[in-house]
């Protein structure tokens, strides 16, 4: 059930586009409006479109942080993180499934070349979600990899994928069980269609299940050594610094830009939108009073405030990676912690928008009313949230032990 099949010819693979820093982001720009328009049937469909897949796809996106080796682009998280932000002003649902979808051509990366051979070896466009619950999976040593079972929530594009990384505890004869990660194809995983939300509703985060598929030993890393970056296989493979980061401290990152650019989208549509807007009962300019125009500037400032520190934290993490320095728990946990800060921030900027926009604010037919869902959905995300984070940091602060099961 898991043979792989051989390479397809040359012919039957499209040339791949190969993307700079500025042509990335100038695609990514280039999509928006045709996002703001499926937007609503994304969120009725609660998956994202297929035409979209494929227009992304097209336009080597989905490619930009896969190694050159597959046809990828091999780009830098900086670049990836301007892209997705740019994205989530379209569609905050898409957005999402973006990161996700082309972050774990990364992940992938950071495998053995064999485990990367047999997802990009007979189509190097393919695709993985992930689930990353260690407790919902169990598997089971046999000979030549392992035997593995369980279910999954939170799939986010599962749809549109054709393979899973999955996070699961592994026995361990003699010991306690090994946290692992488990690159499995289909037909092995199967996605449930149980995602209803109010909130990123089109990005079929739907369960998956998995039922005693074989994993081959070389489709299998320790999740410590995921976590640490620098002895992963696939970071002796390639010399670009991305493929050497340490996955946790990267994660939240991959996530938090979709809120991020969704409520930067939202404030700049909104104050674009004021200039122009007349009081429903009296007429009055909405310009002049007073309280929109504060409500505005908390807005701004929020956002503002949340893009520069995540921008100078992110680009601590490559900057270090480059130069072969690895962060401390501590520097983790305070990343985290700003990461999930941020989100605060994020979050209260949308908030004061909403009493400004009068009813029309929550008209179906406008886009503030999805930003406002999205980014509270997104700050309900375990990686982003401040009490979990703010409450991990200042156990390191005052000297104890970071409660357990966190991805560090």
């Amino acid at each position: 059930m898991n043979a792989i099949p051989l390479r397809r010819p040359e012919s039957a693979v499209a040339k791949p586009v190969q993307l700079t820093r500025e042509s990335a982001f100038r695609t990514a720009a280039g999509l928006v409006p045709m996002l703001s328009e499926r937007a609503a049937a994304c969120e009725a469909d609660r998956r994202v479109p297929q035409a979209t897949i494929a227009e992304l796809q097209q336009s080597g996106l989905l490619r930009m942080l896969q190694p050159a080796r597959f046809g990828g682009s091999e780009l830098g998280l900086d670049a990836f993180l301007d892209v997705v932000m740019e994205l989530a002003r379209g569609c905050p649902s898409t957005a999402w499934v973006f990161s996700n979808l082309a972050s774990h051509a990364w992940n992938i990366a950071q495998f053995e070349l064999q485990a990367q051979e047999d997802v990009w070896g007979r189509d190097p466009r393919a695709l993985a979600a992930t689930g990353l619950a260690f407790p919902c999976g169990r598997a089971t040593p046999v000979n030549g990899g392992w035997r593995l079972s369980g279910r999954w929530p939170f799939a986010s594009g599962v749809d549109a994928s054709d393979w899973m990384l999955v996070g699961g505890m592994a026995e361990n004869p003699g010991g306690a069980p090994e946290r692992r990660f488990f690159l499995v194809p289909r037909p092995d995983f199967a996605s449930l269609d149980n995602w209803h939300a109010y909130g990123l509703t089109g990005t079929g985060s739907h369960d998956v299940e998995i039922k005693e598929a074989f994993v081959p030993a070389h489709r299998s890393v320790s999740a410590e050594t995921f976590a640490a970056g620098r002895d992963l296989p696939g970071a002796r493979l390639y010399d670009t610094p991305l493929f050497r980061i340490p996955n946790f401290a990267a994660f939240a990152y991959i996530l938090c830009i979709v809120p991020l650019g969704t409520a930067k989208a939202a404030v700049e549509a909104f104050t674009a939108g004021v200039r122009q807007r007349a009081g429903t009962y009296t007429g009055t300019r909405v310009a002049e009073l007073t309280p929109v125009q504060a409500r505005i500037a908390e807005a701004a400032s929020c956002v503002e405030f949340a893009e520069t520190v995540l921008r100078r934290d992110w680009r601590e993490l490559e900057d270090g990676v480059a130069a072969n320095n690895y962060p401390s728990m501590e520097t983790k946990l305070r990343w985290k912690r700003n990461v999930a800060f941020a989100m605060q921030l994020v979050v209260r900027a949308v908030d004061a928008l909403m009493p400004a926009a009068g009813a029309g604010g929550l008209s179906l037919h406008l886009p503030l009313q999805r930003q406002f869902r999205d980014i509270h959905a997104a700050s309900a995300h375990i990686a982003l949230t401040w009490d979990v984070h703010a409450a991990a940091y200042g156990q390191s602060a005052l000297g104890l032990q970071p409660q357990g099961g966190l991805l560090l």
